[in-house]
């Protein structure tokens, strides 16, 4: 027997479908067909700043155990053949479905090009050059090639060493795609209450909506995400659901463990699509532009760059605003190119303050005399009291260090703000390193 590694990618259309979906009823059938699963089904969310993604730039793995000879050739001919029938349903003339399939173990440089994908763009041409020299790698697209570069990062990002979370997605049989999701949103506050500090992402209290429903016209129902695949079944069966569920299936995942955050030394080494992490002092006080976004200039010793935390980071705006020229922090996000109007500019998705300027007021002095403050008598001429009469011709006025309404620390934006890798504070401290295998056999279950 041997290790077999499926990658799937851009098989998300704007008229329906889903990679995720795609590689849910791919599992089912070969499931079906009694293949040993060595993991579950890998969600691997890649650059978010990827001009050409579809939603979350999210690909899939599937790893599995089969005979080298007779059965990885009829699993590559179902892939093919689902693949094509699948795409062909939810055409799109910008998305190219790709699959790359694997048999062995893992060569190092599929890795490199994983780690590179999840923070970088990367190039067609790279990943074709890549998969030319392992013979033991099949490749197919059913139109154009991009897909080969997520499903070749997701066969390469184990997630054997690195941290993961879960995530449990519901899905929608095809008559209730477009429409409104009907998931009671009380129940998501009692699952909530039961299962949060064990789960992720669940509700968003201060806007007062839920976070586990998508809005699209997609497949996906809803999606539970967590550190515990036997948590999230636990906290589903909490909710109410008023309409039929085909698939529920558990993906190991890299969301929200800021894995797509590369730490540069300089702002130099900072290009447009990157993600990064980055330290430089504040440049130019934040200000508040049209459309509400916050805007300051973030510098070290030879470069400068523009960072914006936008309207939809709601109260997180307000934090970034504290700041003064010469606080040091370091920023977290990805760089959107320069334009016209606007340079080179870091979406904020969190700051940490590392060190704060001091901060001084300058206030007249109080009399000696008799405790009251004193008012100036011209440029250079002292100060005087105007209760008791008390003059000082060389008094000036005193510097007071003002107390600041910011802290050092991390800062992160409300949870409705959050994006698919984005890693919340309360995830810190629970990160994994090890992957102990699989725990649950039912991983993937089809219910219609």
């Amino acid at each position: 027997m041997v290790n077999v590694h499926i990658g799937l990618d851009d098989v998300d259309s704007i008229n329906g479908g889903c990679t995720t979906h795609f590689a849910v009823q791919l599992a089912w059938e070969l499931k079906k067909k009694n293949i040993r699963f060595i993991d579950y089904l890998n969600l691997i969310r890649l650059n978010p700043a990827v001009p050409w993604k579809t939603r979350g730039n999210g690909a899939v793995s599937i790893r599995l155990q089969a005979s080298p000879e007779e059965t990885v050739g009829d699993i590559w001919e179902l892939i093919i053949s689902k693949l094509e029938e699948y795409a062909g349903e939810f055409k799109d003339s910008k998305n190219q479905p790709s699959v790359v399939l694997h048999v062995g173990e893992i060569p190092w440089d599929y890795e490199w090009f994983a780690n590179k994908a999840l923070h970088d763009l990367v190039p067609i041409d790279l990943a074709s050059r890549i998969l030319s020299k392992h013979s033991e790698t099949r490749y197919y697209s059913v139109r154009g090639r991009r897909g080969i570069i997520g499903a070749l990062a997701a066969i390469g990002y184990t997630m054997l060493n690195t941290d993961y979370t879960y995530e449990l997605v519901a899905y929608r049989v095809r008559e209730y795609w477009g429409k409104p999701r009907l998931v009671d949103s009380t129940s998501i506050k009692t699952m909530d209450e039961l299962y949060g500090k064990e789960m992720l992402l669940n509700y968003d209290y201060e806007s007062n909506r839920p976070l586990i429903t998508p809005h699209g016209p997609d497949p996906v129902l809803l999606g539970l995400r967590g550190e515990d695949p036997r948590v999230l079944f636990e906290a589903y069966s909490v909710l109410r659901i008023n309409e039929p569920v085909e698939y529920i299936a558990v993906f190991r995942t890299n969301q929200h463990t800021d894995a797509h955050l590369l730490e540069v030394k300089s702002i130099c080494d900072v290009r447009p699509y990157m993600c990064v992490k980055v330290r430089g002092f504040v440049k130019v006080k934040p200000r508040r532009i049209i459309g509400g976004h916050v805007v300051f200039e973030l510098c070290d010793n030879e470069c400068c760059i523009d960072v914006a935390a936008y309207e939809p980071t709601k109260s997180f705006r307000e934090i970034v605003e504290k700041l003064e020229i010469g606080d040091y922090v370091e920023v977290m996000g990805c760089v959107r190119p320069p334009s016209s109007s606007h340079g080179k500019t870091i979406n904020l998705e969190k700051i940490r303050v590392l060190k704060l300027t001091e901060i001084y007021d300058y206030v007249n002095p109080k009399c000696p005399l008799c405790g009251s403050t004193m008012e100036s008598m011209g440029k250079g001429k002292g100060f005087r009291c105007r209760k008791c009469g008390y003059r000082d011709p060389y008094a000036k006025k005193i510097a007071v260090l003002r107390e600041r309404s910011i802290k050092p620390g991390l800062y992160q934006p409300p949870k409705s703000a959050f994006k698919h890798l984005m890693k919340p504070l309360e995830r810190i401290g629970r990160e994994k390193t090890v992957f102990p295998g699989v725990s649950l056999e039912d991983f993937v279950t089809k219910l219609i």
